[in-house]
């Protein structure tokens, strides 16, 4: 599915939107998340944390020719904040 179309999901809160996401992007989204963070359950729940982060955030943005970039940015957020979680003294 186009990402234009997976947007108007989004905005209609269409739960299937999520599916589509996981459909499309999620091996991409896991695969940065689990280099950054170096472990596959915490990349698998960042992977969970962006759909949501990407269901929250979308309206008010309409990322519609950059969709992975903006799930990338959600993606790479969680991913960097659970690693500074894990190694804070």
């Amino acid at each position: 599915m186009e990402d234009s179309k997976i947007v108007d999901l989004y905005l209609a809160r269409d739960e299937a939107a999520i599916g589509h996401t996981s459909e499309k992007y999620g091996r991409k989204i896991r695969s940065l998340a689990r280099k950054i963070c170096g472990d596959e359950g915490q990349a698998q729940e960042c992977e969970n944390d962006t759909y949501l982060g990407a269901w929250n955030s979308i309206p008010p943005h309409e990322p519609r020719n950059y969709l992975l970039a903006f799930l990338y940015k959600i993606t790479r957020s969680l991913a960097l904040d659970r690693v500074r979680w894990t190694y804070r003294r």
